[in-house]
């Protein structure tokens, strides 16, 4: 049997590298951020700090991100997918970035609002959000829905991807 090597247009070797790495850095942010939470009485300060320091990573690699993807041509649709479909999974990446660039800032303020320093690995940002207790319960909701709403996003993104690859689409190529 002969197989036909299928050329598939691939996303900016940039994007592709920004992309993986977000996603392992995502694992970690995760992780951290549900097992802090959890040992809270254990005060796990270093958990915090990993967690904050890689937030804040992850905004400024989604910034070179949004960059490279203005910058590099962003390989089009398969044919065979439905309008439909790409207008989802457009919606989707869309929510993505704005919630990769959300999430973080919630992160910041829950920090700043409860009076903690974000530090990014060693170097001591700026305080960008005042000390406000009133404001501790809102910020810390709104990080954690924010948060949890990404990992939605994420289940339906890999969904789309796992459905579009059964059917014979090559999504997961473009980014691999």
């Amino acid at each position: 049997m002969i197989y036909e090597k299928i050329n598939v247009a691939k996303y900016h070797p940039s994007i592709r590298i920004l992309h993986w790495l977000m996603f392992v850095l995502f694992a970690i942010i995760f992780v951290f951020g549900i097992v802090m939470v959890e040992f809270k009485e254990a005060e796990p300060w270093l958990m915090y700090n990993i967690h904050k320091a890689t937030g804040v990573l992850v905004l400024l690699l989604v910034l070179l991100r949004i960059a490279a993807r203005w910058l590099t041509q962003i390989p089009p649709p398969p044919f065979e997918m439905s309008l439909l479909n790409h207008r989802i999974a457009q919606f989707v990446v869309y929510l993505f970035y704005a919630l990769m660039i959300i999430v973080p800032i919630s992160g910041y303020a829950l920090s700043n609002i409860h009076g903690y320093d974000v530090h990014f690995y060693g170097l001591t940002l700026p305080k960008i959000f005042p000390t406000e207790p009133a404001w501790e319960k809102i910020t810390e909701l709104l990080h954690y829905y924010l948060a949890y709403s990404f990992l939605w996003f994420f289940l339906l993104h890999l969904l789309g991807v796992i459905k579009h690859h059964v059917s014979g689409l090559e999504i997961l190529r473009r980014i691999t």
